[in-house]
């Protein structure tokens, strides 16, 4: 039961997601999506979505604001985006698989 409350959450969550960010005005909508092919790439665990939500708003202020893209990411985007990956870490997939390989061999002693 478990499964399916969280397997529905996590639907209901993208959905809100995607809506919200279909809301912004262009070019911001192209810019946090291009954003999000790259970082969905790294997805690991549900505090993934904390970096995608914290994504979202600092869009939001800044379309509100009127600040310009590279007023939010700066010069270079891979640089905004591998900054945001450092946030999260621990909720990246290498970081599971880091923890998977660490695990399989602390049982081989």
């Amino acid at each position: 039961m478990e499964f399916w409350k969280k397997l529905v959450g996590d639907k209901k969550w993208y959905r809100d997601y995607k809506k919200q960010e279909q809301a912004l005005p262009e070019p911001y909508r192209t810019a946090i999506q291009t954003l999000d092919n790259y970082l969905m790439q790294y997805w690991g665990t549900d505090e993934f979505v904390d970096l995608f939500d914290n994504l979202l708003t600092l869009f939001q202020e800044g379309s509100a604001e009127g600040v310009s893209i590279e007023g939010i990411v700066g010069t270079d985007p891979v640089v905004f985006a591998d900054e945001l990956l450092a946030q999260y870490q621990q909720a990246t997939w290498m970081h599971k698989q880091q923890e998977k390989l660490r695990k399989a061999f602390k049982e081989l002693n």
